[in-house]
């Protein structure tokens, strides 16, 4: 019995020998590393934990150290980049910098600051009006229809060109007493030549040669009637002479010619229109542009301080060009529904760009002046962020400086504060600083 139990032990030992090395030889390193480990779960898997946390941490901090270096030098970076975008603009906040180059292309102009008077003015409001003695009214001396129309408005015209051509009956009739007074004149002379070759072969009597005379008498002066009736209806010498070239074409025809050169401002001439020798209203206006005048109106209170011969500055406004004259006429009588008078200023227009209509502004100087310690022209003022300011040229550029005015005239205005005497200022073109320092650079956007 005992000898059987140790056999089964024997047997039994064998079978577990054996299943342990067949376990020990198909595990592969890593389960028995993982059996391991689970074996020892206790005490080796808090200890991993530990070390894992501890090296996340620290590729955290390392992480953010690195992210942290490469802001800061793409920051630099980007500084470095920006300054060497904008190197050459302004040294310091408000100063500008510009070339010599950029100042005589845009006619920057630097005077010093120095004391002087301002001329009083008298605002008076004006419009600019046609100059009268320039003005053409052309109508016709004869009634006639309207067959052809040659011109309309705005064109420009030569004086005795054709506007217009009309059929009269009534210029058809004086042609025609013209021809035949002249016809009988001729017949006439050839009778008084006949009578007195008759007379001188014995053959007349010197009565036949007293009456032919007398013909030839009556009949030149029925031509020359009849030929000054063709110049009361416009007729030229030379149309008048052109009479007998044309005898076979119309003689109704009547050509209407302006009197004067300039633009067609107004037409009421239509073909087919039947117009008089009084129309209501001129068939064509033709009026010379190289001359306007500007009627400026003069309140009583005013009367006593303007004279003709004064000097003014007309302002016009909406980008239209300034202009100056001096008082040519003012008028003897005020208006009884204004009460006002008015001063016309005649200003030569060569140009045309002073259109009848404008309204303007008048600045008359007057004779008293009041002195000022700064006085600068208007043009060195510039309006920037709400603020009143003069370029002054210092040596480290253009410096906007603001100021305060004080009395002004059309032209110049009196700096209470903000320049000094000497103080080298832009007076012309100070607008171009203005957009520097508004949008940093000339045109596309790079310093100068």
């Amino acid at each position: 019995m005992i000898k059987t139990k140790q056999i089964g032990v024997f047997i039994v030992l064998c079978l577990v020998t054996g299943f342990t090395t067949a376990l020990s030889t198909d595990v592969s390193p890593t389960t028995s590393l993982a059996i391991g480990a689970q074996h020892d779960h206790g005490t080796q898997t808090h200890e991993d934990h530990d070390g894992h946390d501890d090296t996340e941490n620290n590729q955290t901090k390392l992480d953010d150290h690195a992210d942290h270096a490469h802001e800061d030098s793409h920051a630099e970076e980007s500084t470095h980049k920006d300054h060497d975008g904008h190197e050459g603009h302004n040294d310091e906040e408000g100063v500008i910098r510009i070339t010599p180059s950029v100042v005589e292309e845009y006619d920057i102009k630097v005077e010093r600051a120095r004391r002087g008077k301002l001329g009083q003015t008298l605002r008076l409001p004006g419009e600019v009006v046609f100059n009268a003695d320039l003005v053409a009214h052309v109508t016709p001396s004869v009634a006639g229809i309207v067959v052809e129309v040659t011109k309309s408005v705005g064109d420009r015209v030569e004086a005795g060109e054709i506007l217009a051509v009309l059929n009269s009956r009534e210029l058809a009739g004086a042609k025609s007493e013209y021809l035949a007074t002249q016809a009988r004149l001729e017949l006439a002379q050839e009778n008084l030549i006949r009578d007195e070759r008759l007379f001188k072969d014995k053959i007349g009597t010197e009565r036949k040669v007293l009456v032919s005379r007398q013909a030839v008498r009556e009949t030149q002066i029925a031509r020359n009637l009849a030929e000054q009736n063709l110049h009361a209806l416009g007729l030229t010498n030379e149309e008048v002479r052109a009479i007998f070239d044309a005898i076979d074409t119309s003689l109704s025809r009547y050509e209407l010619r302006t009197t004067i050169s300039g633009l067609v401002i107004a037409r009421e001439a239509t073909r087919g229109e039947v117009i008089n020798d009084q129309p209501k209203q001129s068939p064509f206006i033709v009026a010379d542009m190289s001359s306007v005048w500007v009627n400026l109106t003069v309140y009583q209170r005013d009367l006593a301080r303007v004279r003709a011969g004064m000097h003014v500055q007309i302002e016009f406004g909406h980008g239209i060009p300034n202009a100056s004259g001096t008082i040519a006429f003012i008028s003897p009588a005020i208006d009884e529904q204004t009460r006002t008078a008015t001063a016309r200023i005649v200003l030569h227009n060569p140009q045309g760009q002073w259109r009848p209509g404008l309204f303007v502004t008048g600045h008359v100087a007057m004779d008293e002046s009041a002195s000022a310690a700064i006085v600068v022209p208007r043009t060195a003022l510039q309006i920037v962020e709400g603020k009143t300011v003069i370029f002054v040229q210092t040596q480290k550029g253009y410096e906007p400086r603001q100021v305060r005015v004080g009395k002004t005239n059309a032209t110049h205005i009196e700096i209470v504060k903000g320049l000094g005497r000497g103080d080298r200022y832009v007076s012309n073109n100070a607008f171009t600083l203005k957009a520097e320092l508004q949008k940093g650079a000339f045109g596309d956007g790079h310093a100068h």
